[in-house]
C-alpha cells in the first residue's frame, strides 16, 4: 500500500496552507464586476498558484503580476485567499518607487496603500 507524501511545512514549522477559496475585498470586487469573466478566472488561478507555490502556512501580504496588472493578496491559515487590489503594473511601480526602498505596504477599507516607512522613537 502506497503512503501519501507528508504535507509540506511552512517556515514556521506548521503545514503549508493551500488555497481553498478566494474572496475579493470590496475595492477589488468592484473592479471584478466590470472585467470579463475569463480575466477574473485568470487572476484567481494565478493567485492560487503563486500562493500555493510559496508553501507557507500564511501569507500576510504579497503581489502577483497577471498580464499588465498587479494583484495584491494574502492567504490565511484556513486557506482563504483575499484579493485586495487590482492595480495597473505601471501605476504599481510608480507607487513603489515613490515610497522608496523601505516602503510599508498595507490594506485598509479603501484598498491597498503604499507609504514610506517611518520609525518612531
Amino acid at each position: 500500500m502506497a503512503t501519501s507524501p507528508a504535507p509540506a511545512e511552512g517556515e514556521d514549522g506548521r503545514p503549508a496552507t493551500r488555497v481553498q477559496r478566494i474572496v475579493w475585498a470590496s475595492q477589488a470586487a468592484q473592479l471584478r464586476a466590470s472585467m470579463p469573466a475569463v480575466m477574473a478566472h485568470q487572476i484567481e488561478c494565478r493567485v492560487a498558484a503563486e500562493l500555493d507555490a510559496m508553501e507557507l502556512s500564511e501569507v500576510f501580504f504579497t503581489s502577483v503580476e497577471v498580464g499588465s496588472r498587479v494583484i495584491t493578496c494574502d492567504l490565511d491559515a484556513e486557506g482563504t485567499a483575499s484579493i485586495f487590489g487590482v492595480i495597473d503594473a505601471i501605476e504599481y511601480e510608480d507607487l513603489v518607487e515613490e515610497a522608496g526602498d523601505d516602503a510599508l505596504f498595507g490594506v485598509d477599507w479603501d484598498g491597498v496603500y503604499i507609504t514610506p516607512a517611518r520609525t518612531r522613537h
